[in-house]
């Protein structure tokens, strides 16, 4: 009787964690549309008084938006996988540093071949239109990924966001990794908990493809005996790793025990 209360419990409140997440998602995406009303709301109060200034910086917004996937100004290419798409530097370097005038000063194209075509696409979509559907954990990892590439901090905070909302158990490894990569603070510590709460679900599976350097590291924080852990997770660059930290103790051990043997 008692494991099967213990279960329905379990069930619950998973349920429960299930409806938080769905909220927390649509509230991460009310948002983002109020983040992006605040920012033209600021922009047009800033020139109250100004008479047609206010309606230009609206106007100019609309304009942005207008020449997503247009030639017309166009003065920069972008070169996907399967397609190059026209873009305008004027507009690149309003998003960001990395594309200021003297960067792209003598650039005719710029290569975002590299990337997989869904995050580039939406990655220009977001530049031109400030709207992005982060549909699945794939897409906002990707650009999680490229908002840190280029310094898009606007970007990468939405990610994050989404992220944060839909990681379980069998990812929070995965994206503890990316959000590490990329210095996304609320992630990382929110996957860090997930880490330890369900530290005895994870299997050597879920830590595949986690650095050793990075293992170590989380091994020695989050456990008493890391070398153990390592043997565990049968990842035999950690334990070479926890051999070689502790080499000094290793050779202090033996020489106790030589020295002991010497004396009887």
């Amino acid at each position: 009787m008692g494991s099967t209360a213990d279960s329905a419990t379990l069930q619950k409140l998973e349920q429960h964690l299930t409806l938080l997440k769905e909220e927390y998602t649509k509230l991460q995406r009310g948002y983002a549309d109020l983040e992006r009303k605040y920012s033209k709301a600021v922009a047009t109060t800033d020139l109250e008084g100004a008479g047609e200034f206010s309606s230009f910086v609206s106007r100019l917004v609309l304009t942005v938006a207008s020449l997503y996937g247009r030639t017309v100004y166009s003065d920069l290419k972008i070169k996907m996988r399967t397609k190059i798409m026209p873009a305008h530097k004027f507009v690149l370097h309003a998003r960001s540093e990395d594309w200021r005038e003297d960067v792209l000063s003598d650039v005719e194209e710029l290569d975002w071949s590299d990337m997989e075509e869904d995050i580039s696409m939406a990655l220009l979509r977001w530049i031109y239109m400030d709207v992005v559907e982060l549909q699945h954990d794939h897409l906002s990892l990707g650009l999680l990924k490229a908002s840190h590439r280029f310094h898009l901090p606007g970007l990468l905070g939405l990610c994050e966001r989404a992220l944060v909302a839909s990681v379980g158990v069998r990812s929070c490894v995965r994206f503890y990794c990316v959000a590490e990569e990329v210095g996304a603070a609320s992630l990382l510590d929110y996957c860090s908990g997930l880490i330890s709460t369900h530290w005895d679900d994870l299997t050597p599976q879920d830590f595949e493809h986690m650095s050793g350097p990075l293992l170590f590291k989380m091994l020695k924080n989050k456990t008493k005996y890391p070398l153990h852990a390592a043997i565990r997770l049968l990842r035999e660059d950690v334990v070479f790793l926890c051999l070689v930290e502790n080499d000094g103790k290793v050779s202090l051990i033996q020489s106790k025990l030589f020295l002991g043997s010497m004396a009887i």
